[in-house]
């Protein structure tokens, strides 16, 4: 898919979502004939975060009067409309008398008020309370409300204003390989904040990574997440043998198979490389979307790892290396956590020292292999250069003078002792 078939995808969902659309489907096929943009946008539509801590896909504006939460006040936080809902409740945009900040107020929907439903949204809050970084959408306050009808569980949270999601923002910006390697970095350090206080996000997708408006990194939707340590019975979340608990397009396989046991941070390190291989080349590992249940897991779990380098052939080893090792089937082959994976994903980032092999010339001077002298030294060697022939040439001068004089005074010695006429000889050479 290209990414005008996957940008003209995100903006046909958005306004499904927007309008309510009922038979989506349909509504699709009399906007484009493309059949990979139709599959996409109902890929992102049945992907939206059902905790909606963002506004960025509003639901639609219809007469809400019916609903009682309006001008409800939760915490101190006054309800004001509906930003998004899901199975198990809904969330509005709450506002706090004299703050300006918004907040996103989750409440559990009378409807959906069974023990496992309960459990699950009691766990988020106290996963969320446990959190605190910036890469996270912090918690404010929760607590019960009773509205004379029921007793109903809440909590507010951050609001991420004009957020969208990590592969959407990347693609809007046109950052290049490095720009999104750093980006993805920055939700590594937060996964692993999560991971150092022993919990496991479990829902990792580009849906669930928001980017704001100041381009920080919102991690969101701690709906399915579970503390590594501790046992999810004592929240009523524990899930049956075989039920898969996530998105199937980023699950490991350890969550396809149901092997509850194997799951811990590794199983986020899996989803990881899942999404940064889409971000790094705007396409999927492989796809599952619409496949049958069974033979999607078995795609997940026994199918070949994908190799970056065949959708992206400029990716430097160590990197194609990262995403194989986050994709291993095994989680033991996997990275350790997030906080290992941000640090491999670093070295690969910093810069590299140059070599330098010094080389010994014909002069015995050193020169470095890295290029040229600079003009300064240059300077330098030229000057000692001339320096070292003037000195050579006076010594010759001088050796030729010492010589004609040696050869004066012994011609004029052999003269004096007649053994040589001087006058003479000097008299025939110059007649002659």
């Amino acid at each position: 898919m290209t990414p005008e078939q996957r940008s003209l995808a995100r903006e046909f969902a958005r306004q499904a979502h927007a309008d309510g659309v009922q038979h989506v489907h349909e509504w699709l096929c009399e906007r484009t004939d493309d059949e990979l943009i139709r599959e996409e946008a109902k890929r992102i539509l049945a992907q939206q975060p059902t905790s909606a801590e963002s506004g960025a896909v509003p639901v639609p504006r219809r007469p809400t009067a019916a609903d009682p939460m309006l001008g409800m006040e939760l915490g101190g936080f006054r309800i004001e409309r509906l930003i998004g809902s899901g199975g198990m409740g809904r969330v509005y945009v709450g506002t706090r008398e004299g703050q300006p900040s918004r907040a996103a107020v989750k409440v559990l929907s009378r409807g959906g008020m069974t023990d496992v439903a309960m459990g699950r949204f009691q766990q988020e809050s106290a996963i969320l309370a446990k959190l605190d970084h910036p890469g996270i959408a912090r918690l404010h306050a929760s607590g019960f409300h009773d509205d004379g009808q029921s007793t109903f569980p809440w909590f507010a949270m951050e609001f991420i204003d004009d957020g969208l999601d990590l592969t959407d923002w990347a693609a809007r910006q046109s950052l290049p390989l490095r720009g999104r390697l750093e980006l993805f970095v920055r939700v590594c350090d937060a996964i692993s904040h999560a991971h150092a206080q022993g919990i496991v996000h479990r829902d990792l997708k580009p849906g669930n990574i928001l980017v704001d408006g100041r381009a920080q990194v919102k991690v969101i939707d701690f709906g399915i997440a579970r503390a590594a340590q501790e046992d999810s019975s004592r929240f009523g979340v524990r899930t049956e043998t075989g039920q898969l608990v996530g998105t199937l397009q980023y699950m490991s396989p350890e969550q396809c198979l149901g092997q509850r046991d194997r799951i811990d941070a590794r199983t986020d390190v899996y989803a990881l490389g899942m999404i940064l291989f889409e971000l790094l080349t705007e396409t999927y590992p492989y796809d599952v979307r619409g496949v049958p249940v069974a033979e999607a897991i078995q795609t997940v779990s026994k199918g070949k790892v994908p190799d970056l380098r065949e959708a992206l052939p400029q990716a430097p080893d160590a990197l194609v290396d990262a995403v194989a090792q986050c994709l291993a089937k095994d989680p033991g082959a996997r990275h350790a956590d997030a906080g290992a994976l941000a640090t491999a994903l670093r070295d690969l980032l910093a810069p590299k020292p140059v070599s330098v092999s010094p080389q010994r010339t014909d002069s015995g001077e050193l020169r470095s292999s890295i290029g040229p002298a600079t003009p300064r030294s240059a300077a330098r060697t030229t000057g000692a250069t001339s320096t070292s022939a003037r000195a050579r040439g006076s010594s010759r001068v001088m050796g030729v003078v010492i010589a004609l004089l040696a050869m004066a005074l012994l011609l004029a010695a052999l003269d004096v002792f007649g053994v040589v006429d001087v006058r003479g000889l000097a008299s025939r050479v110059l007649g002659r």
